[in-house]
């Protein structure tokens, strides 16, 4: 899961986002601390308009101390800004800025938990499609050693001719079922590797079993709906908003500034000044700004700040709503998802004794190569079943452990309106579901094999 961390070109968005709104805060602070600049600057006067006139003291000394004409001019400069009073304005964006800031490091451990569902996801998918070519495999092998028994019984006369082209038809389609399952085997391991960042060249090795828990997702995270990621981050978006809302009403205030420079000048005859050649020029300045008239955009700042204000409220209450149905439908979905498995593990027991009666009567010659055939078929599809909940199991713990900082489903977000709204939206569905992130329970892209031919109830055609 480290590994899938820090591969995830996602996560590494929502760093790059972190990063970003750590930069606006920073400078959003800066407006409430002193401004400080120098400069320095030097002129050469080519020609004057003070070049013919006499300032008196016949050209002396005196003359030569004014500034007028002057073809060397040094200038140093040291100015000092502070902001005294804005009616809030400037701590109204520091406050919307760290809310920001905290926004973007929730929607950062957001695209941590959505890499490691989906690693999850696509891990135990690489282990289903393990055990669904072991079962395709183990079918083959059975078919093929049918085909070697009804042989031997057509050689003593025991079955027709009939029987053996049956029991080589059902064991030539079991063939394309091998090689259909192999494939889409390499296709969820394609697509585990292309999450780690792993060469599709390179072989991986699956450590954890399917039936194995890991621990860090054997507790549930907490489902609170205040907790949740998303309601979280639109809290955020509603302080961000007020603040800015209480900057627009600062906007008809006053503003009071202090200011100051330090400017000493220059003017020697030649060549480089010297210390005693500067004079002194400081200047202290206190301003006030008051807004006479604006043409209404004072009024429409505050109105832009209201309106988004109350979309933000709404949104809050909108991610509430369905944060709490997210939260209760991954809660059913694994309570669903053991039921199954409980069910499917009892079943494959009974499938499995069935099956050894049906091979032991087709051996004896009292039960039909039919019958036969059925026991397989219901042996192999009850494996399939198992196999199938036990990810759906391990999925669905990843998803609760994980539920804190995932963002909110897709069927729940479009449920309330908040598919384009809400932000850092991955869209993370239920375990076994059509929309589920990285890894839907039927075969799409990720090459999840739930259909599998020629097992019946997978979707797939049966010999």
């Amino acid at each position: 899961m480290s590994i899938a961390s820090g591969a995830s070109e996602t996560l590494w968005v929502a760093q790059g986002g972190a990063m970003r709104a750590v930069g606006t805060e920073i400078a959003a602070r800066s407006g409430l601390f002193p401004q400080v600049a120098g400069t320095a600057s030097y002129t050469r006067t080519l020609r004057s308009q003070f070049s013919d006139i006499n300032f008196g003291g016949g050209g002396g000394e005196d003359a030569g101390d004014l500034p007028f004409g002057r073809e060397n001019q040094y200038s140093l400069g040291l100015s000092l800004s502070q902001l005294v009073f804005d009616g809030g304005q400037t701590v109204a964006r520091l406050r919307a800025a760290r809310s920001r800031r905290r926004s973007a490091e929730i929607d950062t451990d957001s695209a941590r938990a959505e890499t490691l569902l989906d690693t999850t996801s696509a891990y135990f998918d690489a282990l289903l499609s393990d055990r669904l070519v072991q079962i395709a495999e183990a079918s083959l092998g059975q078919q093929e050693e049918l085909l070697r028994q009804t042989e031997v019984a057509l050689q003593v006369g025991d079955k027709a001719e009939f029987d053996v082209l049956r029991a080589r038809v059902a064991r030539d389609n079991q063939v394309p079922v091998v090689l259909r399952t192999r494939s889409q085997r390499q296709e969820t391991y394609w697509r585990l590797k292309q999450l780690l960042n792993v060469p599709l060249t390179d072989e991986i090795q699956l450590t954890t079993g399917i039936e194995d828990l890991p621990e860090r997702f054997a507790t549930p995270a907490n489902a609170a709906t205040d907790e949740r990621a998303p309601v979280r981050q639109a809290t955020q978006e509603v302080q961000a908003n007020q603040a800015l809302l209480t900057g627009a009403r600062g906007e008809r205030l006053p503003s009071i500034s202090f200011s100051s420079r330090y400017n000493p000048v220059a003017y020697p005859p030649n060549g480089l000044p010297e210390f005693a050649d500067f004079r002194e020029d400081w200047t202290v300045t206190l301003s006030l700004s008051v807004p006479l008239l604006t043409w209404g955009r004072l009024r429409g700042d505050e109105l832009v700040a209201r309106g988004n204000l109350s979309q933000a409220r709404a949104r809050l209450q909108q991610t509430r709503e369905a944060a709490d149905l997210d939260a209760r439908v991954a809660q059913n979905d694994l309570a669903d998802a053991e039921a199954s498995l409980k069910s499917s593990t009892s079943t494959v027991e009974q499938a499995r004794r069935a099956f050894e009666i049906a091979g032991v009567r087709f051996r004896e010659g009292i039960g039909s190569q039919i019958e036969l055939s059925d026991a397989r078929i219901a042996a192999e599809q009850a494996e399939v079943n198992r196999s199938q909940a036990l990810r759906n199991v391990q999925v669905a713990r990843a998803r609760l452990a994980l539920l804190r900082d995932l963002p909110l489903s897709a069927g729940a977000a479009s449920a309330q309106g908040l598919a384009a709204g809400q932000q850092g939206a991955g869209g993370v569905a239920a375990p076994g579901s059509q929309m589920q992130t990285g890894a839907p329970a039927s075969t799409g892209t990720t090459g999840i094999p739930g259909a599998v031919p020629g097992i019946p109830g997978t979707g797939g055609a049966t010999p």
